[in-house]
């Protein structure tokens, strides 16, 4: 088994707290930035009103990092953008963040 890279250390704490927010709903948690800035996650999601399946935008209100996650259930009551969502309707929710890379298993570039 490879030992794991900083740029997975990184994804597992966003990924982490992600599933804390995620398994706490309908509670709403607060949780801090792993970026360690003092912010607070965000998370919006985009999908389908009728399988509530889509995609979920998580990201620091203060350093505008974030990640991307493809395929999640959206919970029950939660908020959500749909598809069709137009680019100034997803502007006016999610602001322009910096995307963290999506495979967490991708070796660093030292290596």
């Amino acid at each position: 088994m490879r030992e794991m890279t900083e740029s997975n250390r990184r994804w597992e704490a966003w990924f982490d707290a992600f599933t804390k927010i995620r398994e706490a709903w309908p509670a709403r948690l607060d949780v801090l930035c792993p970026e360690g800035d003092q912010g607070r996650m965000r998370i919006t999601y985009t999908g389908s009103p009728e399988t509530r399946i889509g995609f979920a935008t998580m990201w620091c209100d203060v350093g505008h990092h974030g990640i991307f996650l493809p395929r999640v259930g959206i919970p029950a009551g939660a908020e959500m953008l749909s598809f069709d969502a137009t680019p100034e309707e997803r502007a006016a929710v999610i602001p322009d963040i910096s995307l963290i890379p999506t495979d967490p298993y991708t070796p660093d570039d030292d290596e």
